[in-house]
């Protein structure tokens, strides 16, 4: 038995939210006596099942020990980003996949099994209603109970006890790729909705539509008016709000049960900062970056929101959300003049929140953002100074892991005391893999470029990444945006070892190789050497080029939006 020693063995300074991931891991391993072991797919087209009932289970049984947690806004946060991040993509797969091999079995684990089946799971829970959706499961488990099974022969259970048709309702959200794009078309008359339809359409352009059910709200001076959408079809006429008072601004998505990306205007994203309803809210900061990515806000317009709920968030899981967004809209989708005209106000804007009353998990999520962005002269000293100490920071919980960290981005910031602080670091650590694990990243955190190109040229030997997490680290160090006018030059090499990293690494060593090397970044150099692969490899694997599009969709959307530019 394998596990990671992070997840399930926590220190002092283990968050509510770490403790429950904890659970639910534990929960998910054992809801596969159930699902795996007692019922087992017939064969691996339908190796998803096991994985998206572990856990659709898992939530079930964790989620009541931690009653002080909003267990929505965390399914939110922890499905939806990653489920756009693949279903968004050029490389997206539908949740039930053919495999005609069993070599490629492990190609099928990703972000849809894992997140966008969950999300369909409760929409499938939701029409066919709950009591009637447990009886069906237990007759699954107990028709076939240590025997095999395919999907469709839970949904013949659900279609007898719904009048849905759940054969035409699984074929699109289950056999069938991609999200749906909404959009609205509403008319007052006297100050009052008169007509209110809402629009779904998919994002590849073809007929498919997701039946599916989700609240918006009306936003009111002194009121919220939340109405519900059955969107079954290509127009939904939404007869509850015709009569209401015209809104302020509404709201998509108010209950986060929703997917796809919806009616969104950029002059109303300094809005979403104030949403008061946490659910809602972290769904509107999620729709906004998915509208930034789809050209529909610039991405200019969507961090300068970002940095207003830096300000304002007092969710510890919003502010992660929030950081995680800001992060990737700084580095990989402002222009170069833009990301320098932003880098001293975001800088100054994190160390002042970090000397604000913040709860210790809030003011944990903005330093490690801090830390990420201060690579001016003066964002170094002030992160030096909390390396060494010499600036202590209330209700700053830091622990060996973070100055191991700190350390790390001073060395990719080229500190001049760099080689000071890496060798005291190196002499503090007190875990022996996590001091080996170190000493192994100290070329990628080498000032001497020639030192870190022959580190990554080291990776085509197959004994060289044997330690598949340390590899992934010091690719992402070799190619950080600050690096990567030089590490360029490691594309084509990291390109070309993909499909034996395939035959000789885990199942997700290949997409995590793809994502820590192409994958930061957002440069036409980088985009051309991308399409230059792929023109020249017409018979690259379908399998790994899937993963390529994939890693490469921020890099690909990057290049749409500099030409809409």
């Amino acid at each position: 038995i394998q596990y990671r020693e992070s997840s399930l063995f926590l220190d002092h300074t283990a968050t509510e939210s770490q403790k429950l991931g904890r659970g639910k891991l534990i929960a998910h391993e054992t809801s596969h006596m159930w699902f795996g072991d007692m019922v087992t797919m017939q064969w691996f087209n339908d190796v998803w099942m096991k994985e998206v009932f572990a856990n659709f289970m898992a939530d079930k049984i964790a989620n009541p020990a931690f009653p002080n947690i909003n267990h929505d806004l965390l399914f939110v946060l922890n499905h939806y980003p990653s489920a756009y991040g693949e279903d968004r993509t050029r490389g997206t797969n539908p949740i039930r996949q053919d495999l005609e091999n069993l070599k490629d079995a492990g190609s099928l684990y990703g972000s849809i099994i894992y997140n966008k089946a969950p999300i369909m799971m409760r929409q499938l829970e939701l029409a066919v209603g709950k009591d009637k959706f447990r009886e069906g499961i237990q007759e699954y488990i107990k028709t076939y109970a240590y025997d095999n099974a395919v999907w469709n022969d839970l949904v013949e259970i659900l279609d007898a006890k719904t009048p849905i048709d759940m054969k035409k309702w699984s074929d699109v959200w289950v056999n069938q790729s991609g999200r749906p794009v909404f959009s609205d078309e509403i008319e007052y008359e006297n100050s009052a909705i008169s007509s209110f339809e809402i629009l779904q359409q998919a994002e590849d352009g073809s007929d498919k539509i997701w039946p599916q059910t989700f609240k918006i709200g009306l936003i009111y001076a002194d009121s919220t008016q939340v109405l519900t959408v059955n969107s079954n079809s290509e127009k939904t006429k939404l007869e509850a709000a015709e009569g209401l008072p015209k809104p302020e601004s509404i709201i998509y998505n108010y209950d986060g049960m929703g997917y796809g990306v919806f009616p969104l205007e950029e002059n109303t994203l300094m809005q979403i900062p104030q949403i008061e309803d946490d659910v809602a809210r972290a769904y509107s900061y999620i729709n906004s970056y998915e509208k930034t990515l789809n050209s529909g806000i610039s991405p200019l317009a969507d961090f300068k929101m970002l940095e207003a709920g830096l300000q304002s968030e007092q969710n510890e899981f919003l502010i992660n959300l929030i950081s995680g967004e800001t992060r990737s809209m700084f580095w990989k989708f402002l222009t170069e003049n833009e990301r320098s005209e932003q880098q001293k106000g975001l800088e100054n804007l994190l160390y002042h929140q970090l000397k604000a009353n913040l709860k210790p998990n809030v003011k944990k999520a903005i330093f490690n953002l801090f830390s990420s962005v201060a690579y001016s002269d003066e964002g170094k000293e002030k992160l030096y100074k909390i390396w060494k100490k010499d600036t202590k920071i209330a209700d700053l919980r830091l622990n060996e892991d973070d100055f191991t960290a700190m350390a790390m981005d001073l060395a990719v910031y080229q500190h001049p005391k760099t080689d000071e602080i890496l060798k005291q670091t190196e002499d503090s650590i007190s875990n022996p893999d996590k001091k080996k694990r170190f000493r192994f990243l100290l070329p990628a955190l080498s000032n001497d470029e020639h030192v870190r190109d022959e580190f990554f040229d080291s990776f085509k030997e197959e004994k060289n990444r044997e330690k598949e997490s340390w590899v992934l680290s010091a690719s992402n160090l070799i190619n950080h945006p600050l690096r990567q006018k030089t590490a360029i030059n490691h594309l084509e090499l990291s390109l070309d070892l993909v499909e034996e990293i395939q035959r000789t690494g885990d199942i997700f060593f290949p997409k995590r190789w793809l994502s820590n090397t192409i994958g930061n970044y957002s440069s036409k150099e980088a985009y051309d050497i991308l399409q230059n692969f792929l023109n020249s490899h017409p018979d690259f694997s379908p399998i790994l080029k899937k993963k390529l599009l994939q890693a490469t969709d921020d890099l690909y959307r990057s290049q749409m939006t500099m030409i809409k530019k």
